[in-house]
Formats: C-alpha cells, structure tokens, sequence
C-alpha cells in the first residue's frame, strides 16, 4: 500500500459564495432627482432650533473657506497683475470648495443649497410650500450668525494687518469688496443665478458619488469656476462684504442689504428652484407624469415608462437607499 492509499478519502464540500450587493459608484439620474426630494422632505420636518444651529456651522464653514482663499489671493499682488487669470485660479480652487466640502461631509444646512432640495420636495408633494418657507427662514439667519461670528475671530486675529506683509490682503480685500458691493443690483442679480446654479450642481451631483473623494470632486470644479469667474453666492458675501466694510471698504449697511443682499437672495433662490428643482422634476419626478398624462389627452404619441422607470412616489429602493441623508445636510 502506498502512502498516497492509506489518506483518507476527500469528502466534496460545496462551495459557500455569499451574495453581496453590487457597489454602486454613483446614482443614476433619475434615482438622484428622488434621493434629493427625499432629502428635502426629510429637511422640512427638522425643527427650527436644529435648522439655526446647523445653519451657523454652515456660514461658518463657509466664512473660514473664504478667509482661506482672500489671505492666500491677496497676497499675491505681483501676480494678479502679470497673470490675473492665475490670480483668479488660485481664488477659486483654495477657500469655497473646502468651505461646501465642510458642510456636505460634515453636515450643515445652507440656505442656496436647501432652495432645491426642498423645492424638489415641494414638486413631489412630500413637503408644502410653508414648510420651506419655514425651513429657509431660520436657515437663511443662522447662515448670516455664523458669518458674522466668523468675522469677528478673524478680525481678532488682526491677520489682515498685523505685519506689513499682510496689508497686502487687507489692501486686496477692501477693493475686493467695494467692487463686488458697487456691481449694481441687476449685475448682482445675474451674477448671483449663475452662481447658486453651480453651486447647487456642485451639491446636487455630489449626491450621486457614493464615496467621500467622489463627492469632494463634484464640488471641487463647479464652487471654482463661481469664485474664479466672480459670481454672487448669498452666504458667502455674507462673510466677505460685512469682513471687508470692517477693515475699511466704503460700503454702509443699508448699500450692502439693497444692492447686494437682495439681489443675491433672489438670484440664488429663483436659480435653485428652477434650473434645479423644477428641471428635473420636469424629466424624472411628477411634472413629467402631468406632462406625460397631458400629452396623452391630445393623443400624441408617448413612450409609456418601462418597469425599471421610477414613480413619482418615492420608490422602496430610494427610502432604503444608503443616501447618507443624514449627514447630507447641504
């Protein structure tokens, strides 16, 4: 008997494969249009003390990314001369992104953002129209108290004028401010559409990255281009023209609100709630099943959904979804 004879026989043994789900990189459009009504519904239901106090985290986020990027860009007059362009790179890629990172990953409620959230919740009925209102009351106030808290550690800082090397970005930012404060109401009201059309792109689309640098590179590009190019986002200014009047720029306070406050507001509210909330609503949600229904009426032709379609309810897949609504709180 050979030694190979005397092992004892292999008794087969199935093998076990455990199912996983499949790892999904992003969200497919029409599932992210119901994920960000979902999230808005879930934001209308927040009371408002927890709507303030996540406002102030979020102004401040944003105030902190703001003082980044007018240290860093006044600093660099020899530049902004010779090469401009870079100048406005350099404002635009340092500063506001990390600022909206901060408040998506972190968690914190921005008024420019919330507009088309809850807009899209409005769309699909699972939020009323007062109840944003509500929500964008107390969050447009605690944007504003975080700002303004933010404004006043770093004026205590006395970064912008402590050594002679840093007048130059207090220099920078007082003509910084006085032009952006003096664009005139419907320059400002322009500025102001593009701009929270970017950034609420930038949040927008961050919701479909399931993974933290996926959603760090979808607000990185869109919050750039608005810096670089010079747009008008509501809760920024709410740091930088207040920080800039304080360090010496000619604006009074009754200038700032009448012709860059409220222009601001209106240019970022309509774009959110249009471009965004209302767009897609128009192709995935439940103004696409009115419009479908309606073109039936008058008998043209409409291609029916098929079953992988989603309803304009919200689809079990989208309530169980791991949205990480949560923290989402852009």
């Amino acid at each position: 008997m050979t030694t190979l004879d005397a092992l004892p026989p292999q008794t087969e043994k199935p093998i076990q494969i455990e199912e996983t789900e499949p790892i999904v990189a992003y969200l497919s459009p029409p599932r992210l249009y119901f994920v960000v009504a979902k999230t808005g519904a879930d934001k209308a239901r927040e009371p408002w003390w927890k709507v303030f106090w996540l406002g102030i985290l979020a102004g401040a986020y944003l105030g902190l990314g703001a003082t980044f990027y007018l240290y860093v860009a006044g600093q660099m007059p020899t530049i902004e001369k010779s090469d401009p362009g870079v100048q406005h790179l350099v404002l635009g890629a340092f500063g506001l992104p990390m600022g909206l990172g901060l408040i998506v990953i972190s968690g914190a409620e921005l008024y420019t953002a919330n507009c088309a959230y809850l807009s899209a919740a409005v769309f699909e009925g699972k939020a009323t129209v007062w109840s944003m209102v509500y929500h964008l009351f107390f969050c447009f106030w605690g944007n504003l108290a975080g700002s303004l808290l933010v404004v006043g550690f770093v004026l205590g800082t006395k970064l912008f004028e402590a050594a002679p090397a840093n007048t130059t970005a207090l220099i920078y930012t007082v003509e910084y401010v006085e032009i952006k404060a003096t664009a005139g109401f419907g320059h400002v009201l322009a500025k102001a559409f593009l701009c929270n059309w970017l950034v609420c792109l930038a949040c927008y689309q961050s919701g479909a990255a399931q993974d933290v640098f996926g959603k760090l590179a979808a607000i990185f590009f869109p919050v750039m281009a608005f810096v670089a190019i010079g747009f008008d986002h509501l809760v920024a200014n709410m740091f930088i023209i207040p920080f800039g009047m304080c360090l010496g720029a000619p604006i009074t306070v009754g200038h700032y609100i009448v012709y860059s406050m409220i222009p601001t507001i209106i240019g970022n509210t309509v774009s959110a709630t249009v471009m965004i909330s209302f767009s897609y609503a128009m192709c995935y949600g439940t103004l696409a099943d009115t419009i479908r229904g309606k073109l039936q009426k008058v008998g043209l032709p409409v291609k029916e959904k098929n079953e992988k379609g989603l309803p304009s309810s919200f689809p079990p897949s989208v309530n169980a979804a791991k949205d990480d609504s949560a923290h989402n709180r852009i």
